[in-house]
């Protein structure tokens, strides 16, 4: 698995819809599209998602250039991005806060929140219906087993869904719950693959 590297900063050269990455990111204020964590923090969790640019790209959900501005746009983050040919891209540095969560809660019993500061995001393109490939499945193990390596207290795996659900709304930290990556992920897979079993 090759990674290729994207940094959500004002040092991105990469063009976007006429403009670099960095350029998207200074004009809403920023310098780069992460901050750091908590000095006690460690790594334990990783936590999945989907993306796509479907509300701007109904045709081409799956532009990787218009759901890198989106992020640009929304001033939001993750560590890393997988394409639907299973190419892997890093947003952000492993040991950096990502801007992935908002408002959150690890299921029980664990019930930590703001799981940005103790978790590695990663983002798969996607839509709610559009279901995932044989090379994100792959990737993402790779991903999975690659990270276990670097922090060896990662032992937790969650859905965006899992903890921006409903016990997060419960608590009032967001005001909508969300549903990815959704019931078509294969869970069982991914544990058996990755390292989380």
């Amino acid at each position: 698995m090759q990674i290729t590297p994207c940094l959500l900063d004002k040092n991105n050269l990469r063009i976007v819809e006429g403009l670099s990455i960095g350029e998207w990111v200074t004009i809403k204020g920023k310098t780069q599209l992460w901050n750091d964590r908590p000095a006690d923090a460690e790594i334990d969790t990783v936590v999945i998602h989907y993306t796509s640019a479907i509300n701007v790209l109904r045709r081409d959900p799956f532009n990787t250039d218009m759901i890198l501005k989106i992020f640009c746009d929304f001033s939001v983050s993750s560590h890393y991005l997988i394409g639907r040919d299973g190419d892997v891209m890093q947003l952000a540095p492993d040991e950096a806060r990502a801007w992935h969560c908002g408002g959150s809660v690890m299921p029980y019993p664990d019930l930590r929140t703001d799981a940005n500061n103790f978790s590695i995001g990663i983002e798969l393109v996607a839509t709610h219906q559009s279901g995932y490939t044989e090379e994100q499945y792959g990737s993402l193990a790779a991903l999975c087993v690659s990270l276990h390596r670097r922090f060896p207290d990662m032992a937790n795996a969650a859905g965006h869904e899992h903890i921006a659900g409903n016990e997060a709304l419960k608590r009032h930290l967001r005001p909508a719950a969300k549903s990815d990556p959704g019931p078509l992920f294969d869970w069982a897979r991914f544990r058996k693959t990755a390292g989380f079993e």
